[in-house]
């Protein structure tokens, strides 16, 4: 497993090429997150383990559906594995939890 600590936030790519994250996905650590992107190995069967996220906010949401993005054609659903409540909260206030599957 390979490690990247970008501020308040790390991921690692696992050995089935699962992102996974840990920390803050906030607006203060995605940023930094993002400019590593060319690094993952993303395709359409990416997912993304959320277990280690602590906090996440409405940049976060838009972090994960950039990946949903990069990965493919955009429609989803992203599979991210270890949601928390927080994050289906503001998926379903957003209107967009039909392009994450949260579990």
């Amino acid at each position: 497993m390979s490690t990247q600590q970008l501020g308040l936030a790390s991921v690692n790519v696992s050995d089935d090429k699962t992102l996974v994250f840990s920390g803050s996905l906030t607006r203060h650590s995605v940023a930094n997150l993002w400019l590593q992107r060319k690094d993952w190995p993303v395709r359409k069967e990416t997912k993304v383990d959320l277990t280690d996220v602590d906090v996440i906010d409405t940049a976060g949401v838009a972090f994960l559906l950039e990946i949903l993005k990069l990965i493919g054609n955009g429609k989803g659903p992203l599979v991210c594995v270890g949601a928390s409540e927080q994050l289906k909260q503001i998926a379903r206030v957003s209107g967009v939890e039909s392009l994450l599957s949260l579990s």
